[in-house]
């Protein structure tokens, strides 16, 4: 993100998903700054954050002259994949445990697919 020759629009939308990120991270934080929620917050607070990233890098790949860094995909898959197991380790710690790396392969391979399936430019550079 926010790095090498861009566009305008693309250097925009990246600032606009950096905002959106913060301000879900500030929403997130109030909601469930409370002692009957402490456990809950970190891993939303990973989790939600990580979709929005997530997300934005898959469709800034999907764009025809923009492209998304491995370091997105990267820091989007760690946020979402550790999030999703401190969640379900918070609310279902004695029945089921969820390793993050699983979760992290899984989410690997589905962006590896989604790019398979609809990058338009899978080669250029």
């Amino acid at each position: 993100m926010l790095r090498g020759r861009k566009s305008s629009g693309e250097i925009r939308f990246e600032w606009m998903i950096l905002g959106v990120i913060l301000v879900a991270l500030a929403i997130i934080y109030v909601i469930f700054n409370n002692p009957a929620m402490q456990n809950l917050m970190i891993p939303i607070m990973l989790f939600f954050p990580g979709l929005i990233l997530l997300g934005s890098a898959i469709y800034q790949d999907m764009q025809p002259d923009w492209k998304a860094g491995w370091l997105a995909y990267a820091m989007a898959i760690l946020l979402v994949a550790t999030g999703l197991a401190g969640i379900v380790d918070a609310l279902m710690a004695d029945i089921f445990d969820l390793p993050w790396f699983i979760v992290a392969a899984v989410e690997l391979g589905a962006v590896l697919i989604a790019k398979a399936l609809y990058d338009p430019s899978p080669r250029s550079e």
